[in-house]
């Protein structure tokens, strides 16, 4: 029976309808990288020294490694210098840093303070990046200004640790940079062979519930999707063997105050504030939570504090999923493993952010160039808030993830990026559902990733009914 005729007749007793039943996957929450994302102490009396102190320990060598594999083999032998500050004039060699980006345009926290009309939060530019950028290298001893034109053709962010070739200039002081070198993508745990049938992982991101109701009508065909209800047979079993659902933040829009005519001496008034966004939010996390587990990672417009690393979502927000085993709050960014594929994921405000610092728009590459930065948010805490961590920074990429996505991003993108030792990624930007009307699905086993895109009913009378459900 084909598609047409199951939409088009009514149902027949004789026909052998399949059982249908969802794929269950192995999971692994990966518990000793969510201890690195957990924070355990709220102060923000600490220094924020720290956390750029362990991320140079921790890449500082390796950076170093890499730099003799690529520049050891040159005739003219350029020797390693371990402190930036001990450069001698006009001798080619490396150092190894942390890198400063000195931007006009760049918010300023003690110039805002400082400001007499400093009544809210400033605007932020679209780019931070202008024709005054001053680019320096940092360690121990000290702050390098770096010059040269290689500088144009690399992707620099703040925070970032890398090697730098070049050699001082008698005229300025400044270090004159030949080339740079990155840490390079990590080791990786073999990628297991691949099973019988496919497997999938559903991610998707800006639900933005509440905004406007025809966005709440394609969340409707999404959920029934998802839970098996919608399409014919094929998508059943396609939707079946979604094995887990992530949701990478922003699922709920802003808040919107409602006009009530009172006014509070002291404060605001929290009954003129509107729940339903997060009442429909429970609503829809129940649903998809009877027929799959769902993992819950927080946004920039959820109800959760926006330092990085975000923590997971109260359940006691949630009435109805919080009674649910499938229903997990995470962690932003987030680790997890499922059948021996080891996911990671930000719900984008690490590549919203380094999009500012970067002259390009294609953020693809801005999330590839991350991991090979061994460092999921370099600009934190410059320009990317996040908590003062003291022994560890939780941002570093110690091991290589199968899977990489990004989520909140203007459009759905994928690649798989291959590493020097087969390391295999695949990274996704995973565009918000709000805007789009796109989630991605990632094949556990073969790392191959399409879209699926929802369109709500067209209600018009005078043009067709658009498509409901088209897959890309």
């Amino acid at each position: 029976m084909d598609k047409s005729e199951q939409f088009c007749s009514a149902p027949d007793p004789d026909y052998p309808y399949p059982k249908i039943e969802r794929k269950a996957g192995r999971y692994d929450q990966l518990p000793e990288l969510e201890q690195t994302l957990l924070v355990k102490d709220y102060t923000y009396q600490k220094q924020y020294a720290s956390i750029y102190f362990v991320r140079l320990l921790h890449l500082r060598k390796i950076v170093l490694d890499e730099a003799k594999k690529r520049w050891g083999s040159y005739a003219d032998k350029p020797t390693y210098v371990p402190k930036a500050l001990d450069v001698q004039t006009d001798e080619v060699c490396y150092i190894i840093g942390t890198i400063y980006m000195d931007m006009a345009m760049k918010p300023n926290v003690l110039k805002d303070l400082t400001a007499e009309s400093n009544l809210s939060i400033p605007p932020q530019p679209e780019k931070y990046r202008s024709e005054t950028n001053n680019i320096s290298l940092e360690d121990e001893s000290g702050r390098v200004q770096l010059i040269g034109p290689k500088l144009d053709k690399e992707s620099l962010v703040t925070g970032m640790v890398v090697g730098i070739l070049g050699k001082e200039d008698p005229a300025s002081g400044a270090f004159e940079v030949y080339e740079v070198c990155y840490p390079g993508l990590p080791k990786q745990q073999a990628l297991p062979s691949p099973s019988k049938g496919d497997q999938f992982v559903a991610i998707m991101s800006g639900l933005n519930i509440g905004s406007k109701a025809d966005i709440d009508l394609n969340i409707q065909l999404l959920t029934e999707y998802l839970s098996g209800e919608l399409g014919s047979e094929q998508d059943r079993m396609d939707s079946a063997s979604i094995s887990r659902i992530i949701i990478a933040g922003n699922s709920i829009s802003p808040p919107v105050v409602k006009e009530t005519g009172k006014k509070k001496t002291y404060g605001y008034d929290a009954t003129s504030y509107d729940a339903s966004p997060m009442l429909q939010l429970d609503q829809v996390l129940h649903e998809l939570c009877l027929t799959a587990d769902v993992d819950l990672m927080p946004g920039r417009n959820d109800p959760v504090g926006i330092h990085l690393p975000q923590q997971p979502l109260q359940r006691f927000l949630f009435d109805q999923s919080k009674t649910l085993s499938s229903f997990h709050p995470v962690t932003n960014p987030y680790w997890s493993k499922l059948d021996d594929t080891v996911l990671l994921g930000t719900s984008g405000q690490n590549v919203d952010d380094i999009y500012k610092y970067v002259d390009g728009v294609d953020r693809l590459k801005m999330a590839e160039d991350t991991l090979f930065w061994s460092h999921v948010a370099p600009s934190a805490p410059d320009t990317l808030w996040c908590h003062p961590f003291q022994d560890n920074d939780p941002f570093l990429l110690k091991d290589c993830p199968h899977v990489y996505f990004i989520g909140n991003q203007p459009q759905f993108e994928t690649r798989l990026v291959e590493g020097p030792e087969k390391q295999k990624v695949r990274v996704v930007l995973v565009p918000s559902f709000a805007e789009t009307g796109d989630i991605a699905l990632v094949n556990l086993s073969t790392l191959e990733c399409k879209s699926v895109h929802f369109n709500q009913l067209n209600l018009s009378p005078s043009t067709d009914d658009a498509d409901m459900m088209d897959e890309s």
